[in-house]
């Protein structure tokens, strides 16, 4: 894997964030303050009236140290680190459906990113970072297989259920245990005792939009 597929895993990818903002200092210490990976570009979303979008507003310089995420607890991956500083601008204003919230959206247009592990620093150059092709990265299939697991477990147990016949009655538990472009394996427990499935989609996924359409329609229709 490329230091430039690496860091844009973490960025999908984090088990932690420090934020630091020049003349906002509490601008990364907001718990309603959240961050994603919107194409190579660190993004975050934040209350209107928060230090964050007062920051935006002044197009301030940042600093967003990331630690890994990637992997189980304790992996070697667990120990590398991103560092990406820029200056914030500000982006669309997000409107939930459901609640009505608005939500500011706040970018930070990068200068350099820095990957590290075990002290030494290695700069990712911007053109190979923001790749297209790096959407569909390794930290982002490791958050789709935990959302699954956090959200869909009643859509999985109806996927083994339809593809093993195991009656629903008899799973006492069932998890997805990985995603890659390929397909999907599932492991389940029942009275039997614990199996595991393979689950192959009919063509690799290219994209993160094919990615979820051949989970809705090759897995379950609820999965999102």
């Amino acid at each position: 894997m490329t230091d430039a597929e690496l860091a844009r895993s973490i960025l999908s990818c984090p088990d932690g964030a420090e934020v630091a903002v020049d003349g906002f200092p509490a601008a990364g210490c907001d718990d309603e303050l959240g961050m994603r990976d919107a194409d190579g570009v660190p993004t975050f979303s934040c209350r209107l009236g928060s230090p964050m979008a007062d920051a935006g507003r002044t197009g301030s310089p940042a600093l967003v140290t990331l630690t890994s995420g990637l992997g189980p607890g304790g992996s070697a991956d667990r120990a590398l680190t991103l560092t990406l500083t820029g200056s914030l601008s500000i982006g669309e204003v997000e409107h939930c459906t459901c609640c009505g919230e608005q939500r500011l959206e706040v970018v930070l247009d990068l200068d350099f990113v820095v990957l590290g592990r075990d002290g030494e620093q290695r700069r990712v150059p911007l053109r190979e970072f923001r790749d297209p092709g790096l959407r569909l990265n390794r930290g982002y299939l490791q958050r789709a297989r935990e959302h699954a697991n956090d959200c869909h477990r009643e859509q999985l147990s109806q996927v083994v259920t339809r593809t093993t016949g195991t009656p629903a009655e008899h799973l006492l538990d069932v998890s997805l245990v990985d995603l890659t472009t390929h397909g999907a394996e599932l492991s389940w427990i029942d009275r039997r005792g614990g199996h595991r499935a393979a689950l192959w989609f009919s063509r690799p996924a290219a994209s993160v939009e094919e990615l979820g359409v051949l989970l809705r329609h090759e897995l379950h229709a609820g999965i999102c």
